[in-house]
């Protein structure tokens, strides 16, 4: 990585701290009544400087690309401790590992490979699951590729069109059933959208139910995000969905 990615990271991680509950604000404005002096905070001591450091580190770490990076290289421990010496030498201004740039051609060509095989993986066990729905007597497909199951049809006469804003309640998982977005999560508060800004399987999926309709979908990759990853959606993900809709405007 880069020192300046590095210090891009620094500066954004420090401030999305400093806006954290509880962390350092920015000062009233001068009119404003100061409140009385604080009384002087203990020193820290050699421990406790440790601790804050490395809680800086792991802030810092968190809220940048380095959890996203040892994915999807799927770093092996002694990789990524490999990988922190290298930071640990550009922080103290060292010079880098001898003799790593003229291998930087076969390490690209090694990442790639790993890679593709991961990516190989992924593409497997998402045409497996949908092997598994489709198999499914119960479960529609239509023209697009969407897989769908009406639980509960709702109002034919209150149906969204492509255009229009729907109320949900939704659950969202992962081939592997890994969660990744639900307003059961959220304390079942619903959300409000239109079906012309989602992704096309949902704007597909929803015109199939009516006002107080429950649906649960099975939507391809081509149909959600594609073969990239978005958040904590890996690239190729079929993404399965339980739909109620609230209301339709």
């Amino acid at each position: 990585m880069r020192p300046v990615l590095l210090a891009a990271l620094l500066g954004i991680a420090l401030i999305a701290r400093a806006q954290e509950p509880g962390s350092v604000r920015l000062a009233p404005p001068a009119s404003a009544s100061a409140p009385a002096a604080a009384p002087a905070a203990k020193p820290l001591d050699a421990a406790e400087l440790r601790a804050c450091f490395a809680r800086m580190g792991f802030d810092i770490g968190s809220q940048s690309p380095l959890p996203r990076i040892r994915g999807d290289y799927e770093m092996t421990p002694e990789e990524v401790d490999a990988f922190l010496a290298g930071l640990r030498a550009a922080m103290l201004g060292q010079p880098p590992a001898p003799g790593a740039p003229d291998l930087e051609p076969r390490f690209d060509g090694f990442l790639r490979e790993r890679r593709a095989a991961k990516a190989g993986r992924a593409k497997a066990a998402n045409d497996g699951f949908l092997a598994k729905v489709d198999a499914d007597k119960a479960v529609q497909r239509t023209a697009s590729g969407l897989r769908y199951q009406v639980i509960r049809p709702g109002d034919a006469a209150a149906r969204p069109k492509a255009t229009s804003t729907v109320t949900c309640l939704y659950h969202g998982t992962l081939a592997d059933g890994t969660v990744f977005d639900s307003t059961r999560d959220r304390g079942n508060e619903p959300v409000t959208f239109s079906l012309a800004e989602v992704i096309p399987g949902w704007t597909e999926g929803l015109q199939l139910i009516g006002k107080g309709g429950l649906v649960r979908l099975w939507i391809p990759a081509n149909l959600a995000y594609g073969e990239q990853d978005a958040g904590p959606i890996p690239g190729g993900s079929v993404l399965s969905f339980e739909v109620e809709i609230l209301d339709v405007k």
